[in-house]
């Protein structure tokens, strides 16, 4: 007898009871927990995959909530991680499943672990440096990824099973350089488009775990705006650094070296936001800061950072060390405000 909670899913006959039994046992890591993160795990969720783990390294922000839809007003007003949020939401929504929170930044120190056990990987990422990290791990190790991309009213969707589809990597003979991709920050984007690209993402995701899906080389283009649906052919390339030649050379990168106890080493802003990020500094206590920080600013302290908001800037510190900083300027000011502050503690 089908469970009353998927009822409408087991009796849709390509599922069936056969098909939802493997979905109740399959896990799914979905990084990133942007528009099209949030909509991936909603409909994951609901979906009844049995164990997910959400991965993201940001906090929610009040125009997140135009297209994010797990988040709300208080999760901004907390300063809640994204990753956390989500979980936090989709407890309400589906306690029968396991969830699991990441508040970090993917890199080639870490995407192997968090990668662990999946049986399904799903790009919820908004830059192509971290979609190309993605490709390599799934690829050496042997896990299917459904990867996408959403900026406007486009989206494309292109299912990735090692050895039997071209990659990510296929789609470009040339690397573009970082941060000169439209992203939805540069050039905006509608709700309705990231809703409609992770919905055609879980299908995809759900035809693998059934043992429904026949892999192909397509990838799917959507224009929501033109209302048009297009199947492009995307050749496996013997020549792929990645599939072809078995390269996997940003699994292996080893990120910039960073001086010892301050935020310097790369700083990277983030086009289109005033933001900041600066890499990992020193063990930080983030209970000590917040009390330093309590003279100067407003203070938002949970157990995965502490936010300290002066005027029209923001700085905060993640509990791995890890700083965000808001309305500086530039990634030297940035560097500068986040020094400052951080020798008050």
């Amino acid at each position: 007898m089908p469970s009353s909670r998927y009822i409408r899913q087991e009796i849709f006959e390509p599922i069936g009871a056969e098909g939802q039994r493997r979905i109740s046992a399959a896990s799914a890591v979905i990084v990133g927990c942007g528009a099209l993160g949030t909509n991936i795990a909603n409909n994951l969720a609901r979906s009844g995959v049995g164990r997910l783990r959400l991965v993201d390294r940001d906090v929610v922000e009040l125009d997140n909530l135009q297209r994010q839809v797990l988040f709300d007003e208080d999760h901004v007003r907390r300063r809640m991680p994204k990753a956390a949020a989500a979980v936090e939401r989709l407890r309400l929504v589906n306690s029968a499943i396991v969830l699991e929170a990441v508040v970090a930044e993917v890199s080639p120190a870490n995407i192997v672990a968090l990668l662990a056990g999946a049986d399904v990987v799903m790009d919820g990422t908004d830059n192509v440096e971290a979609r190309l990290l993605l490709n390599d791990a799934c690829l050496k190790h042997r896990v299917p990824c459904v990867f996408a991309g959403a900026v406007g009213a486009t989206g494309m969707v292109l299912a990735m099973v090692p050895g039997r589809t071209p990659c990510y990597r296929c789609l470009m003979a040339e690397i573009p350089a970082p941060g000169t991709v439209p992203t939805a920050a540069t050039a905006g984007i509608l709700h309705s488009t990231t809703a409609v690209v992770a919905a055609l993402q879980c299908t995809s995701a759900l035809r693998l775990l059934t043992g429904a899906a026949q892999p192909g080389d397509e990838m799917l283009s959507v224009d929501v705006w033109e209302q048009e649906f297009a199947r492009l052919r995307v050749p496996r390339r013997a020549e792929c650094p990645a599939c072809g030649l078995g390269r996997y050379e940003f699994l292996t990168a080893r990120p910039a070296r960073q001086a010892q106890g301050r935020p310097g080493g790369r700083a990277r802003a983030v086009p289109g936001t005033g933001a900041v990020w600066l890499p990992a500094m020193a063990e930080v206590e983030l209970s000590r800061l917040a009390e330093a920080w309590r003279a100067v600013g407003q203070v938002v302290a949970n157990e995965w950072l502490v936010s300290l908001t002066a005027g029209e800037q923001e700085v905060v510190v993640f509990a791995d060390g890890r700083c965000l900083v808001k309305g500086a300027g530039d990634a030297a000011a940035a560097v500068e405000l986040a020094e400052r502050h951080l020798l008050l503690a």
